[in-house]
């Protein structure tokens, strides 16, 4: 089988803004040029005075334009730099080895186990001391949904990871959404892949569409594009309750099962967005089974945003941290390198003087996997 990340190393200069996760960029970074006419001979003591005086510290070589970063972010990015291209690729494959081995034991899954016809995959558990419990309001009513709160060290955020919804779980999904206040909604699966079905359609596409799924009221107010994504705006209302909320849904159909996306930059675009989401509230991560793709993408955030607070990150503890909390999230070496390879996309945008290190890497890894 061939893999996107690999492929995706043969694409000419000018598509390099949509650069695979381990495809080199080849944008260089412009040096300043003088202005013209200046000669430094005929400049004042006073005017050198004040362009000293005006001049602007950077922390990075070579680029009038990069972003001005403090001396403990530099810091730590400089040892995750290192260690992830110094390290080698079989010392970074012996780490996802490492984390692919943690497994949920017999015992930590009990509820999951009696809940057969509201689990996708049976070989997927449901982690019982971080699950989600739904509220009950009314005798019998189900208390069940497969979805784990993970929350992580150092991050305001909290997430919450699940399957793509079924047919039967439709109205516990969005009474899950209302009852943790969720400020946005991360699907990152098809309704169907490679033949298979992934999820069911569990929300109105069309603008002004709207749909009731048991008691759960959901009205599309608004659809809006960010890149290749689709951003709908929708309004959910239990029956029965007078306040509404209001969650914003962004739906990535370039992510393939089991698989990378074929640009990490299309990640990174999808973070920044997310980005203007309340902080504070949690977000849902949506794929086909609620582990691969959703692990993934939440360890790329929380490893960017560590590293760029000025804490150390690692790779190997954020995926074991997201591992302890929701079963087999991550679920292949191939994530696991896209991890490593999209946030040094994301610093080599933010620090250019990285752009050759990360290149090395970038052609190093395409031709181990």
């Amino acid at each position: 089988m061939s893999l996107p990340l690999k492929k995706s190393t043969k694409r000419k200069k000018k598509d390099s803004d949509k650069t695979a996760g381990v495809t080199e960029d080849n944008t260089q970074t412009q040096k300043q040029k003088p202005k013209v006419g200046e000669n430094k001979e005929d400049t004042t003591q006073n005017e050198k005075k004040k362009k000293a005086g005006s001049a602007k510290p950077s922390t990075t070589r070579g680029s009038s334009k990069a972003p001005i970063v403090s001396p403990d972010v530099e810091k730590v990015v400089e040892k995750f730099v290192k260690h992830a291209t110094e390290s080698g690729i079989e010392a970074l494959r012996g780490e996802s080895r490492e984390v692919l081995e943690l497994r949920p034991t017999p015992d930590s899954y009990k509820t999951f186990s009696t809940m057969a016809d509201r689990n996708r995959f049976p070989e997927i558990q449901c982690i019982e001391e971080t699950r989600i419990i739904l509220e009950q309001n009314e005798p019998n009513t189900n208390t069940y949904i497969h979805a784990n709160r993970v929350k992580l060290d150092k991050a305001e955020r909290v997430y919450l990871l699940t399957q793509g919804p079924k047919e039967n779980s439709i109205e516990d999904f969005w009474r899950m959404i209302f009852q943790e206040q969720c400020a946005g909604v991360i699907m990152l699966c098809n309704y169907y892949e490679d033949g298979m079905q992934k999820c069911e359609e569990y929300f109105p596409t069309e603008n002004g569409g709207y749909k009731y799924y048991g008691k759960m009221f959901v009205n599309n107010k608004k659809v809006d594009h960010l890149d290749q994504h689709d951003i709908y705006t929708l309004e959910i209302l239990p029956d029965g309750c007078s306040n509404s909320i209001l969650t914003r849904l962004a739906h990535c159909t370039t992510w393939p099962d089991k698989a990378v996306p074929s640009s990490g930059r299309m990640v990174l675009r999808l973070l920044k967005w997310m980005q203007s989401l309340d902080a504070n509230a949690a977000v849902t991560i949506v794929s086909g089974a609620g582990v691969g793709r959703a692990g993934t993408y939440i360890a790329i955030d929380q490893v960017c945003n560590r590293l760029f607070k000025g804490f150390e990150a690692s790779v190997r503890e954020v995926a074991m941290e997201i591992r302890k909390q929701r079963a087999h999230a991550i679920s292949n070496e191939l994530q696991y390198f896209f991890i490593y390879s999209t946030v040094l996309d994301y610093i080599r945008a933010k620090i250019p003087k990285y752009h050759n290190v990360v290149s090395k890497f970038y052609s190093e890894l395409s031709q181990a996997i």
